[in-house]
């Protein structure tokens, strides 16, 4: 078995989607599965690299973005030369690019598309890419969800849910690297209150306008601090400005990947009070269980947010867009220590027994052996 995963970014360069492409590139290697990587450059130079543990990692030079599609006229070539000793093509799904480069290079290999989220926002542009993305749903002999609500409520899936399989995102534990000194940094950073941290992109539906207007009910003793870059960075910070907030909400911009299991570590509850099912997982939800933290999240239906933060279990759920009932569930968890161990606690349990990384890999390749004929 040979494996090509095709992903729009790599790391260094983060996001979801790259995140579950680099935990099971590296989980096949390590499972003795030969697995490389396609995916777009940033730039407009092609460049093939071997990582440190022996696999290549081709980067398509890249023309630009287009309605957040990388414009990458060599993918389709690309794809065809790596896909041919390969009896497995892993396609990380939406990439409107990647989705036309299998068209066009129509692999013999078996396809296996990995549905991290409907195209929720770009509505017109659907129009046009609805066709192919049917096409690449009908020629995939196995479809992942990452989870059973998200299968349930995806309406492109519909008509395939007999190859749907789910398969819950999982990452690596990496509790142990979280540093006591930068742990006592961003401690001293909130200068020694009690930490509400939330974490993600600066964009339209992760709701981090809700968390500062919930900031304002919340205990004087506590800090809220929030990490992520993107496009509304600049407008959260003035609005909390606008709030009178600045003592209380900070927006940190990037937080080095290293430097994560710190703060993770550092705070006392996670929040993610996103407000749309474009969130269709929450990975950092995953990353606060495995550092046994308790979650305060967004009740999103069709979305597998409440089913990664079990109500009740590992955290509360409230309503999307209710800031009052934001506040009111972090102020609880902020004054009742008890129920943050007990919720941290099975939070860790929960990440142990079903959202490892290890569970994703065996889990992939348990699909993998099933889509590939009979040797």
């Amino acid at each position: 078995m040979r494996v090509v995963q095709v992903s729009k970014f790599y790391p260094p360069v983060m996001g979801g989607i790259e995140a579950v492409t680099w935990e099971l590139t590296e989980g096949l290697n390590r499972a003795g599965i030969p697995t490389d990587v396609l995916c777009s450059h940033q730039v407009s130079r092609t460049v093939s690299e071997t990582t440190a543990n022996g696999y290549r990692v081709v980067r398509a030079g890249s023309w630009g973005t287009v309605l957040a599609t990388s414009i990458v006229p060599m993918m389709p070539k690309l794809l065809s030369q790596m896909a041919a000793p390969c009896s497995i093509v892993h396609l990380h799904m939406p990439d409107p690019m990647a989705a036309l480069a299998l068209w066009m290079a129509r692999p013999r290999a078996k396809v296996v598309v990995h549905w991290h989220s409907d195209v929720i926002r770009q509505r017109l542009a659907l129009r046009a890419y609805e066709p192919l993305q049917r096409w690449v749903l009908q020629r995939a002999d196995a479809v992942i969800a990452t989870s059973q609500a998200y299968a349930e409520s995806s309406v492109p899936l519909q008509a395939w849910r007999g190859k749907v399989e789910v398969v819950p995102i999982g990452i690596s534990d990496n509790r142990a690297s979280a540093s006591a000194s930068k742990v006592r940094g961003v401690k001293q950073l909130a200068r020694g209150r009690r930490i509400v941290f939330a974490l993600g992109r600066m964009t339209y539906y992760k709701g981090f306008d809700v968390l500062v207007d919930s900031a304002a009910a919340l205990p004087s003793d506590c800090a809220v601090l929030v990490g992520g870059d993107g496009e509304l960075l600049e407008h959260y910070r003035q609005m909390v400005v606008s709030r009178g907030l600045s003592g209380k909400v900070q927006f940190l911009g990037h937080i080095h990947n290293e430097d994560l299991p710190s703060y993770f570590a550092a705070c006392d509850v996670f929040c993610m009070p996103s407000t749309v099912r474009a969130e269709a997982y929450g990975v950092a939800m995953v990353e606060a269980m495995m550092m046994g933290k308790p979650i305060v999240a967004s009740d999103i239906q069709g979305s597998g947010v409440p089913w990664v933060n079990v109500h009740g279990r590992t955290g509360l759920n409230v309503p999307m867009r209710d800031a009052r009932a934001l506040g009111v569930s972090l102020a609880r968890l902020l004054n009742d220590e008890p129920l943050r161990a007990r919720f941290g606690q099975a939070g860790r349990e929960r990440y142990q027994s079903e959202l490892s990384a290890e569970h994703m890999t065996q889990r992939t390749l348990d699909l993998y052996r099933c889509v590939l004929p009979a040797a």
